[in-house]
């Protein structure tokens, strides 16, 4: 009797485990590919035919091909955008940004919640404060992660193990093993991080794993391994060919890996490119015309396809697609829903043959510094694009066609001027301009307080403009407008001048003009910019504007850095009062404060200073 009980209890043991072990049998295992800088004419199946890439055209003919697929035109904003589902200028990319806010919702983050084991391996690039450990993609959802923040870092840190950014190299690279400090390994980056994705799905053991592998090929410099670069001319388009034919050869070497451990028939196999190919060796993205860090077709548009055996193969999508949309879409195939108010969609209905309502269109935007704003549209319901380049030049035309799609084009209905252009951007402003801060007013005598997005809520990285809608200020005393901890504070004081102290730097205004009796608008502006040796070599630069009722009270650019810890950049924003409400505003803040995430002058394209002011004080002259 006793041994039956027993064998009783053994075989309950066993179907309870075998009930753990099928709870993750149903999620697949995923394996994101995305390589750097690769264009449409990258990949041979997809071009004129002369890329040797035969292991991913036969990847891509096995897999659902969408034909026209949009990204970002750079590294960061795309890589951003991939991890949230978020257009990358609501999350502060523009196009390089401070790093990822730690309350985003990012896609590692909603498949560890699921089970998954998840890691990161390869060039990272989302974020370009560099000493602070809160941009590692341990803080987003990783639970391990092996490779670069950026390939800036790739030849070692200098003499004294501080970060310097050098130009990169894909030889004898320095990576770091899960926040380590770096270290330098011997061969070559992509065979290393290959290397590295397969060990990784030896160890997943009985959970499913998602592993975030992005290559560094095909970027420059283009330093194929001499078995590669032997096969090839000795010329700039020979060694490009060379590293692609290497990209391709540890493709197969992960899909190889995968076939003999049996992992193959529940993998969703997804390769992409963060932007299109930059036409330096030849050119990447025939036939779309363009390149890299342009809002051109050949700059936003690259190859996606996704595999998933036996349930999504070789069929061609010719409908829209956008990089924020694998967040959904994966987390969805997993068995997730996604968190609401992102940009992307779920494509899971197009990857199986139905349909989905097409966007109007996809925006981008960037700074250019000096020269204003970048920025481009494509009017995907009107068959055409825009685009504003860094030193002003303007450009509009037809899109082109899904790639191998027989049918021409339809002929684009319009094609907007620049005049229109820019109105759409400052619509477009408005809406992802402004982050969603969490409002607390002022009540019971506690000062009101912004908290949230942390990285997008200081004036250390970039543009940054913070609205104030106030009453008539009394004078004759010190008052406390605006103070965040170990970072900022904006005072009024006794003799009506403002004083803005941001880290070890004081700055003061001229005294407040007269003011209105019902509403008035204050405006502080600061655009931050740090130094630079590579590979824009160039000095620290900042400004500080402060605007009452739109009249310049303060323009300086006295040079602002950034708080040497990220920790700090979480302490809450006081509106209205300073920390310990010593000093508090003796009027009133009419309403939550407005944020945008540029830097505002009287006169520029897209959202400007007119247009917060109005916002703050509508129907004041």
């Amino acid at each position: 009797m006793r041994l039956r009980s027993l064998a009783y209890m053994a075989l309950l043991g066993i179907l309870l485990l075998a009930g753990c072990s099928d709870k993750h049998s149903d999620r697949p295992n995923i394996l994101l590919i995305l390589t750097d800088d690769l264009g449409n004419n990258d990949i041979a199946s997809w071009g004129d035919g002369s890329a040797p890439t035969p292991s991913l055209d036969a990847l891509s003919r096995q897999s659902v091909r969408f034909r026209r697929h949009y990204t970002d035109s750079t590294c960061s904003p795309s890589r951003a955008a991939l991890l949230t589902g978020r257009h990358p200028l609501s999350i502060g990319f523009q196009a390089d940004g401070l790093g990822l806010s730690s309350d985003l919702e990012t896609l590692p983050g909603s498949l560890q919640a699921l089970g998954y084991r998840t890691a990161h391996v390869g060039k990272w690039h989302v974020g370009e404060a560099l000493e602070y450990p809160e941009i590692q993609p341990s803080r987003h959802g990783f639970d391990y992660w092996f490779g670069m923040l950026n390939h800036f870092v790739l030849r070692g840190p200098g003499a004294n193990g501080e970060v310097v950014r050098r130009q990169p190299t894909h030889v004898d690279p320095w990576l770091q093993d899960n926040g380590a400090p770096p270290r330098q390994y011997q061969g070559y980056l992509d065979d290393l991080l290959t290397d590295k994705a397969i060990e990784l799905m030896e160890a997943a053991e009985d959970r499913p794993w998602f592993i975030n592998l992005w290559l560094y090929s095909p970027h420059t410099p283009y330093q194929p391994s001499p078995e590669f670069a032997r096969q090839f001319p000795d010329t700039s388009e020979g060694r490009y060919l060379a590293v692609l034919k290497q990209l391709d050869h540890n493709v197969q070497r992960l899909l190889q890996a995968l076939e003999e451990r049996g992992l193959a028939g529940n993998t969703i196999v997804v390769f992409a490119s963060d932007n299109g190919g930059p036409n330096i060796a030849r050119d990447n993205n025939f036939p779309l015309l363009g390149q890299k860090g342009t809002y051109t077709e050949g700059g936003v548009r690259s190859p996606l396809w996704l595999r998933w055996p036996h349930r999504y193969e070789d069929a061609d999508v010719v409908a829209p697609s956008h990089i924020t949309d694998l967040y959904p879409t994966l987390l969805n195939l997993a068995g997730g829903s996604a968190p609401q108010g992102i940009m992307g969609r779920n494509l899971k209905p197009l990857l199986e043959g139905e349909s989905l309502p097409e966007p109007k269109g996809f925006y981008w935007v960037a700074d250019g510094g000096r020269f204003g704003m970048t920025y481009g549209g494509h009017l995907l319901d009107q068959q055409s694009f825009f685009y504003r380049d860094v030193f002003g030049g303007f450009q509009n035309g037809q899109v082109t066609a899904a790639i191998g799609n027989s049918q021409a084009s339809v002929e684009a209905s319009s094609q907007p001027s620049q005049a229109q252009a820019s109105e759409m951007i400052r619509v477009q402003e408005r809406q992802l301009r402004k982050p969603p801060f969490t409002w607390q007013p002022a009540t019971g005598g506690q000062a009101a307080l912004l908290t949230g997005r942390d990285f997008q809520r200081a004036p250390v990285f970039g543009g940054f403009s913070m609205g104030l809608a106030l009453s008539e200020p009394p004078a004759g005393q010190v008052q406390t407008l605006v103070d965040q901890a170990g970072i900022w504070r904006l005072e009024l004081l006794a003799d009506g001048r403002l004083r803005v102290v941001h880290g070890a730097v004081e700055q003061i205004s001229e005294p407040l003009p007269a003011a209105r009796s019902t509403c008035n608008s204050l405006v502080v502006s600061v655009h931050v910019k740090p130094a630079s040796t590579f590979p824009f070599p160039g000095p620290a630069s900042s400004r500080l504007a402060l605007y009452w009722n739109g009249h310049t009270l303060l323009d300086s650019d006295h040079v602002l850095l950034r708080p040497a810890s990220g920790q700090v950049l979480a302490n809450p924003t006081y509106i209205g009062s300073d920390v310990s409400n010593e000093h508090p505003f003796q009027g009133e803040v009419l309403s939550r404060p407005v944020i945008i995430n540029k830097f505002l002058v009287p006169e520029q394209e897209g959202y400007a200073l007119p247009d917060l002011v109005t916002e703050l004080c509508p129907g004041e002259e």
